[in-house]
Formats: C-alpha cells, sequence, structure tokens
C-alpha cells in the first residue's frame, strides 16, 4: 500500500508526500515524473526551481509498517531536489556518483530523528542535518468531540514553532469551531528552554500530556547534543 501525492507552490516548489509501505519509486506515482513536470510547467512556467521528497514516518505513527527503500533511479531524476524527509524505517539508500554528485551539487537538507539512518547519512555525506516535524501530543475533550494535537515544525528558513490543531464537528477556517494556531520558537529553544517551559504555555490537559507522555523532553535533551542545522535551506 502507498499513497503518494504532489503539490505546486508550498514552501518548495515542487513537493512530495508519501505514506505507504514498500519501496519508494516512479512506479508508486499516480503519473509519471515527466507528466508532473509536464504539469508544472504548463501551470507555474519551467521546471520547479527547487524539489522537495517527505516520506511519512507511519512507524512513528503507531502502525507496524513503512518505506523501506528507496530507488536511487527516482531520486537521481529530482534534478532539483533541495530536502529530503526520512522516516525510521528507511536503513539504507544505494548511493551512485550521479547521487552524490546530485545530493552536495544541491546542498540537499536531510531531515528525520536523531540517532537514525538519516542522521548518519548526512554525516556521512556532508549534508546538513535537521529533525523533522514531531507530534508532541494530543486531549480530547469529549464533550464537544473536539481533538487538539501539538506538533513541534521546522520552517524552512530554520525557524521553528509549535502547530495547536483544534478539529471539532463543523471545523473550517471561516467556522468558529476548530482552527490551527501556531507558537513560535526562536531557533535555539532546545538550548534554553525547558519542557516545562514550553508546555506552561498550553491549558492544564495538553501541559501534562506534553510533560507525561516525555516526547518533548527526550527532543530537548537530544537536541542539546546533537548537531542540529539552524539555517536556510
Amino acid at each position: 500500500m502507498s499513497l503518494f501525492d504532489h503539490y505546486f507552490d508550498r514552501d518548495y516548489a515542487l513537493e512530495f508526500e508519501a505514506w505507504g509501505d514498500g519501496e519508494i519509486s516512479e512506479k508508486a506515482l499516480k503519473i509519471s515524473l515527466d507528466e508532473i513536470f509536464a504539469e508544472f510547467a504548463e501551470e507555474i512556467g519551467g521546471y520547479p526551481a527547487d524539489i522537495s521528497l517527505s516520506i511519512t514516518d507511519t512507524l512513528a505513527c503507531g502502525y507496524d509498517y513503512g518505506f523501506t527503500s528507496i530507488d536511487t533511479a527516482f531520486l537521481e531524476k529530482l534534478d532539483t531536489l533541495k530536502e529530503l524527509v526520512l522516516p525510521d524505517s528507511i536503513t539504507d539508500i544505494k548511493m551512485t556518483p550521479k547521487l552524490e554528485k546530485l545530493l552536495k551539487n544541491n546542498g540537499v537538507l536531510i531531515r528525520g530523528t536523531f540517532d537514525s539512518f538519516a542522521e548518519k547519512f548526512a554525516a556521512e555525506n556532508g549534508l546538513h542535518f535537521r529533525h523533522r516535524d514531531l507530534f508532541l501530543a494530543s486531549y480530547e475533550f469529549a464533550p464537544a468531540h473536539e481533538t487538539t494535537t501539538l506538533t513541534l515544525q521546522f520552517l524552512r528558513d530554520g525557524s521553528a514553532q509549535i502547530e495547536e490543531n483544534v478539529s471539532s464537528p463543523g471545523s473550517s477556517s471561516s467556522h468558529c469551531f476548530g482552527g490551527t494556531f501556531y507558537h513560535a520558537l526562536d531557533r535555539e529553544f532546545f538550548l534554553h528552554k525547558s519542557a516545562e517551559d514550553i508546555a506552561d504555555r498550553f491549558g492544564k490537559s495538553l501541559h501534562d500530556e506534553l510533560i507525561e507522555n516525555g516526547r518533548l523532553a527526550d527532543f530537548l535533551e537530544k537536541a542539546r547534543t546533537h548537531r542540529l542545522y539552524k539555517g536556510k535551506n
């Protein structure tokens, strides 16, 4: 099973998002790369200036499967690749001279979790590493059937924020129920903020969940001893 979508004109000119298991390859796309590039040229003009490939970490989402490999030939066709977001389920990428040249010439930003293949791959190839977005906590307010989730996000310019997503019946951008809110963090928040400092920004239920599940505290502890790229990509 695999879901593979593409989007134009977000943070990167062309963004691929993949969810599922097996191998990341052109075969998983609904249409060929050539067709996608032709569609981009027709809608936006020219060739995408930069490309992001983000592979969802299904294991971290609680599923027992995930993509386990990437077809090198597929990566080699992404001439302007600038960001590669890897799940923990991928533990090897077969390098070729062409792929090595592409990664280094483009200064591709590798994203993943600490102590993962992604971090090691970045270090071995002289590439910048940044942690992937991290789900922190959720809370369900049963009487209103309302769920709030918190996700630590790292933006392309190197800044960080916590996304607070509130979902309830009738949620929409113009509806009073639900919504998405962003809490900015400075680039080096992990050097001087504790989990308690950050959790204090939220109400008691989310505060307690942030502290009790330990995800935020674990991230902060590791971020202080790992090399986390804070610059622009």
